[in-house]
């Protein structure tokens, strides 16, 4: 006698065989958890002692860098200035690395903002609008001055018809116009990128470490702790004529602070519209760096260099202070005491830590 065993009965783990595969992965995969957004860092309180350390460390690289062209015969004309200062701009973020792995005892990623989850809009985003913003400063800055009576042409005219013939005498033949424009334009995205490297490593440490730690202190007071630190931490290259060419260095330093309280306030709110992350920060301190001198050019005429007062014209003078911090009015969230982070579901999931 031969017995049969039925076939058991479908569970519900078991998938359909008349069911598409496709469908039965889709729901494995909607079951997983999904990664959670990291929450930026919020400071309950100044935390002072790191934060003097922090100063102490990154002033301590950057005079390291600085200190060969105290006694070479060239100083900052030396072609190995721009990169080996280059180089030491990242002294804030080593500096950071150093706090919040030997200090703090945290991920130094989510310490400084490099996180991405939730982000990725807002970086992109805002990265494309720093850019635009500091060459919409650059070139309100440039017309103000043309306005303001220093010889320029805001046609353009002069300085496409210069750059043509520099650049055809150096080719030994005719160059079109509109071949020097494009090159021109290569150049400065060349270099709007290759300074962004250099950028980051400062905007990670000021606007990813020490703008946290300030933030309980209120923007505007922080702006102003942070203007006078960042703008400090250049003395070594100050020093020795860097900034405000022919400007007496006793009345460079302090001045400098200004400029670098309003790019703070811009930076410090660019970071704050991409959920903490320094990055359009970087991409803002890049474009100031690296397209006031395109702008610039674009209106100059022969006589042009020699009748621009560093204190009053380009991003560093009294209208390019005023058009920053104007900007960086604008585009703050005032309304809110943290950085703004899509898929966080209430500001309590940020971390706090405390002096």
């Amino acid at each position: 006698m031969s017995t049969s065993h039925a076939d058991p009965a479908p569970t519900s783990d078991r998938p359909d065989p008349l069911e598409p595969p496709a469908a039965h992965l889709s729901e494995r995969e909607n079951s997983r958890p999904r990664a959670a957004v990291v929450p930026p860092v919020v400071h309950d309180q100044v935390p002072w002692k790191r934060v003097g350390l922090f100063i102490l460390i990154s002033y301590a690289i950057l005079a390291l860098f600085a200190l060969p062209f105290w006694f070479l015969s060239d100083g900052i004309s030396s072609p190995l200035f721009t990169p080996v200062i280059a180089v030491g701009m990242w002294a804030p973020a080593i500096a950071s690395l150093i706090l919040a792995k030997g200090v703090e005892r945290t991920s130094w990623r989510t310490r400084v903002g490099l996180r991405f989850r939730g982000r990725w809009r807002s970086i992109v985003v805002w990265s494309l609008i720093a850019v635009v913003a500091v060459v919409v400063v650059h070139a309100l800055s440039a017309v103000i001055m043309v306005l303001r009576g220093v010889p320029g042409d805001l046609t353009g005219r002069t300085w496409i018809e210069m750059g043509t013939r520099q650049v055809s005498d150096m080719a030994g033949t005719d160059v079109p116009a509109i071949a020097f424009v494009l090159v021109a334009l290569v150049s400065s995205l060349l270099g709007l990128v290759i300074t962004f490297v250099a950028a980051l490593g400062e905007e990670i440490g000021w606007r990813g470490w020490l703008w946290p730690a300030l933030r309980p202190l209120g923007r505007v007071r922080a702006m102003l702790v942070m203007g006078a630190i960042w703008g400090l931490w250049h003395l070594p290259i100050m020093l020795i004529g860097y900034n405000y060419g022919g400007v007496a260095r006793y009345i460079a330093i302090p001045m400098f602070i200004l400029p670098c309280i309003a790019l703070s306030l811009l930076f410090c709110a660019l970071t704050d519209r991409a959920g903490g992350n320094p990055i359009p920060a970087a991409w803002a301190h890049s474009a100031v760096n690296s397209l006031g001198a395109t702008v610039l050019g674009f209106v100059s005429t022969a006589g042009t260099g020699a009748a621009i007062d560093p204190l009053i014209d380009t991003v560093l003078g009294v209208v390019g202070i005023a058009l920053v911090a104007l900007a960086g009015i604008v585009i703050a969230p005032w309304r809110t005491r943290a950085p703004i982070v899509h898929g966080l579901t209430t500001p309590a999931h940020s971390d706090r830590l405390s002096a």
